[in-house]
């Protein structure tokens, strides 16, 4: 296997490195906040079936479900935070660096 030489080559490959790992990172957070806010979704509707069953008059099946949001958000600002800016900023700087690549090559 044969390396390349000329900087613009590499400024390719390193652009769609960049590019395919951000796309990946936003991708898998935002497949897990998809799934937080399903969470959130099956608690509030389970949580508003049960107090309509109280003010009914008729026995409570399931817990009321509270505090949904307070972990979604605790969640969201830590780690999750911090993934989603750098996927956008890894996929930023792969699509300036295969802009830059095009550059290189023309000579401009």
């Amino acid at each position: 296997m044969q390396l390349p030489a000329d900087i613009h080559t590499w400024l390719k490959v390193l652009g769609a490195l960049t590019t395919g790992i951000g796309s990946i990172l936003l991708a898998w957070r935002v497949k897990a906040i998809l799934k937080w806010v399903v969470y959130c979704l099956v608690a509030h509707e389970q949580s508003i079936d049960q107090l309509a069953r109280i003010a009914a008059n008729q026995r409570q099946s399931d817990p009321i479900v509270g505090g949904v949001t307070k972990h979604l958000l605790d969640i969201e600002s830590k780690l999750g935070f911090v993934l989603l800016i750098l996927g956008f900023a890894l996929l930023g700087v792969g699509m300036l660096t295969t802009a830059a690549s095009y550059f290189v090559a023309t000579g401009l």
